[in-house]
């Protein structure tokens, strides 16, 4: 139970609801079995509040940026389930991220380097919300790198220098050439 989603899977199940871990619920009084969304919109949807955030940060509070900017964030809140969003929350309430991107094998947050079996789970297909052991910030993917030029460059052709006769040999090499 190494993953956000399985503690998510313990406190969101419903009392009367199934005991199996896949079934997963949102926070709406109007659709309560509404299941969950896939581990791709919710990291989507993580990764755009996170930046959001960070955006609305960098801006004076009174600025209509900033005020656009919470209205689209609370519209991508609405998206996430509730446990997700507190803790999220609590992150953010002590001045630290929410949400940070792996880069290089290391958490965004804490520049820590990930455990490899953590690692191995972020890089799955269809991999579960991952949770920084040292910082508990939510682990969001690396951005995909972009591929270098296929095509290399034409090698330039370097001159390649004779040897350097020592100054004896070639003064011998006269010696010899004048007798005879």
């Amino acid at each position: 139970m190494n993953s956000a989603l399985a503690w998510l899977e313990v406190f969101r199940r419903p009392a009367d609801g199934p005991t199996t871990t896949d079934a997963l619920y949102f926070d709406h009084p109007t659709d309560p079995d509404q299941p969950m969304k896939t581990t791709d919109t919710l990291l989507e949807d993580l990764c755009q509040l996170s930046e959001l955030d960070a955006a609305k940060r960098r801006l004076e509070p009174s600025s209509t940026r900033c005020q656009e900017l919470k209205l689209e964030a609370e519209s991508v809140r609405e998206r996430l389930p509730t446990a997700i969003l507190s803790h999220y929350d609590q992150r953010i309430a002590r001045g630290k991220r929410g949400a940070a991107r792996m880069r290089n094998n290391t958490c965004g947050g804490c520049h820590l380097s990930l455990p490899s079996g953590q690692l191995s789970d972020l890089r799955r297909e269809g991999s579960s919300l991952q949770v920084c052991g040292f910082c508990s910030v939510f682990i969001l993917p690396e951005l995909p790198q972009p591929e270098a030029a296929a095509v290399a460059p034409d090698p330039v052709p370097v001159a390649v220098k004779k040897p350097r006769k020592s100054k004896a040999k070639a003064a011998t090499a006269a010696v010899l050439q004048d007798e005879a």
